[in-house]
């Protein structure tokens, strides 16, 4: 949650919160990649109004760069949108005024409309001007309640925006958002067909937490209220469809859908397979095919339709790469199977499979899960299933001690036992990892040492378990945390030091650098407008790999524009697809012009940013 104020006062916040004002949504539309559909707690649900030629949808002129031709994504679509979006004004004593926005936004991480950078967000925004001076103001709106500090000029704002992540659209649900405001159908006129109100007049609403359907303010002097609002919002007809996975396994096509619709279907390919309906059993969004394919196809996407949409909503899968059809463990064998689009498949740390053959791996310890890949796509991971095996011995009591053997002079030349011989150090080669990690260090096969020490000679501080072992355990701090107050310094390299010992005390020493993956962190948006927005976000990725971390990286953000001297602007986390944003309103008093951005698991890079 991201609030943005414009004084440092305590009183400017949110007071009384509306969870669970919105309950479902729907899925993803393959036409722009937002959900087709959000579902609040009366059951109404709300789809996007994409008509630049209806003014219901409210579009302003600038909003889409083209307004004279329909629109389209991405090439002509705006870059930001509302589900429903609610206003309403107070006319304050003296010329002031309060200005209320309540809203679920949808918008873009960029500036402008980009593929795989949807976001959507509940807002609540509540703006001042010419109010009491220095007052604290309590507002109430249909979804809760707020207070703001005015400054000394009566001016005061608050902007909430609520969980805006990249591709995440169920974090909205969290929000104070909901349920949607109808035009209250005892006041004339009624609600335009299709839509629970016109944005372009005033009118009373219902659907307001605790029926309360009113914007007011008390402070000092103050008790004012309307009931006069203005909404957006159109009614959804269609209900979508989300394609969620499709394989090849033995010949035959597996697609998965959902949908609360029960007529899908997945279009045919020509010399491939045919078109054939989903199945799904009632009550059910879960949708099913599998599909036989002709002889030597091997579709790559496919495509899947809900014909009970007007106009029918359709989305395209990508096949999966691999699927892992076989991993099971017998007490002495792993046995793989898998279906892949290319081979080899790569079993990490196990070995290959050349084809669709099961492939049998002696081991004596398997892995939980094995993780597998090809060189073209995405690596999967699978659950190992024992399906035998005996029960591992227990320990062995050690024979009785026998007598003792007087000493025996071998005097065979360049004797490899010779005590006064130093251990050989051997070191496996350390794989570079992140700031946060742990790793094992393996020198097991060292020969002829019984006694190990390992230090740290430089780099960060690390910690070492197990430093009298041949396996210490070694992990890394993490770049910057969430208490860091200044920006962190570039690492040195890593290095621990090892001092082999043999029973006879004799001695070799060796160093080892452990090599550091940094995050690869990028920023993609950095725009200020004083007084108006701070937004400044991009991405992190680990090895060019989104995915969840635990923990999840921090990402902190920097003032750069004086470098000598820069200042924390704020924190944020990394999403689940790897994207992160700080947006504050109004944001800093003072052009920023460059921004310093670091995260946890190593990434630090500057970048410019623009003004207006």
């Amino acid at each position: 949650m991201l609030t943005g104020t414009t004084v440092a006062n305590a009183a400017t916040r949110v007071t009384v919160t509306n969870p669970g004002g919105l309950t479902a949504v729907g899925p993803s539309s393959s036409d722009h990649g937002f959900p087709a559909w959000y579902e609040d707690s009366t059951g109404t649900r709300i789809e996007p109004c994409l008509d630049i030629d209806n003014p219901m949808c409210g579009f302003l002129p600038g909003d889409v760069p083209d307004d004279t031709i329909p629109i389209s994504f991405p090439d002509n679509f705006p870059g930001e949108f509302f589900y429903q979006l609610v206003a309403s004004e107070l006319d304050l004593p003296g010329g002031g005024r309060a200005v209320l926005t309540l809203g679920l936004e949808a918008a873009f991480t960029t500036e402008e409309a980009t593929p795989g950078n949807q976001v959507v967000f509940a807002r609540t925004r509540v703006v001042v001007r010419d109010a009491p001076a220095n007052a604290t103001l309590t507002f109430r709106h249909p979804f809760g309640e707020l207070t703001i500090d005015t400054d000394d000029t009566g001016a005061g704002r608050l902007v909430e925006d609520i969980a805006p992540s990249v591709g995440n659209f169920t974090l909205a649900l969290t929000g104070n958002f909901g349920p949607f405001l109808k035009w209250d159908p005892a006041t004339a006129p009624a609600a335009p067909a299709g839509f629970v109100g016109d944005p372009g007049i005033a009118h009373t609403v219902i659907g307001g937490k605790d029926g309360y359907n009113r914007f007011s303010v008390t402070g000092p002097g103050l008790s004012l209220d309307t009931d006069q609002f203005t909404i957006s919002g159109k009614i959804a007809t269609n209900t979508g469809l989300a394609g969620t996975r499709a394989s090849i396994t033995d010949g035959f096509l597996d697609v998965f859908a959902t949908s609360k619709s029960i007529q899908l279907q997945v279009d045919g390919a020509e010399g491939q397979y045919a078109t054939t309906p989903m199945t799904n059993d009632d009550g059910s969004e879960y949708h099913y095919a599998r599909i036989a394919l002709e002889p030597g196809a091997a579709p790559t996407q496919v495509t899947v339709r809900n014909l009970s949409d007007d106009p029918v909503s359709t989305a395209t899968i990508d096949l999966e790469d691999i699927v892992i059809d076989r991993a099971e463990y017998n007490g002495t064998v792993l046995t793989i199977q898998a279906t892949a689009t290319t081979y080899p498949v790569t079993i990490d740390g196990i070995g290959q499979l050349t084809d669709t053959t099961p492939t049998e791996f002696t081991l004596t310890a398997p892995p939980a899960h094995i993780t597998a890949h090809t060189t073209t796509g995405p690596t999967t991971t699978h659950r190992v299933t024992i399906t035998g095996g005996t029960a591992t011995p227990p320990g062995v009591t050690p024979p009785p001690p026998g007598p003792d053997v007087p000493p025996v002079t071998d005097n065979t030349p360049d004797n490899p036992t010779d005590p006064s011989a130093p251990p050989v150090i051997s070191i496996a080669t350390v794989s570079p990892v992140t700031p946060g990690s742990t790793l094992n260090i393996d020198a097991t096969a060292t020969t002829g040492a019984t006694e190990y020490t390992w230090t740290q000679t430089s780099g960060p501080a690390v910690a070492i378990a197990d430093a009298a072992t041949a396996r210490p355990r070694v992990t890394l701090p993490f770049f910057v945390t969430a208490t860091t107050t200044a920006p962190a310094a570039a690492w040195d390299p890593i290095t621990l030091h090892v001092v082999a010992r043999t029973a006879a005390g004799v001695e070799s020493m060796a160093d080892v650098t452990v090599p550091v993956l940094d995050s690869d962190l990028a920023v993609t948006v950095a725009r200020h407008r004083v007084g108006k927005e701070l937004r400044i976000g991009g991405t992190s990725l680990i090895g060019g790999v989104a995915g969840p971390l635990s923990p999840p990286t921090q990402v902190l953000i920097w003032n750069n524009t004086n470098p000598a001297a820069p200042v924390l602007l704020g924190r944020v986390t990394v999403d689940t697809v790897g994207g992160w944003e700080l947006r504050q309103k109004p944001g800093p008093g003072v052009q920023i012009t460059s921004v310093l951005v670091q995260t946890s698991r190593g990434g630090s890079t500057t970048a410019t940013v623009a003004a207006g």
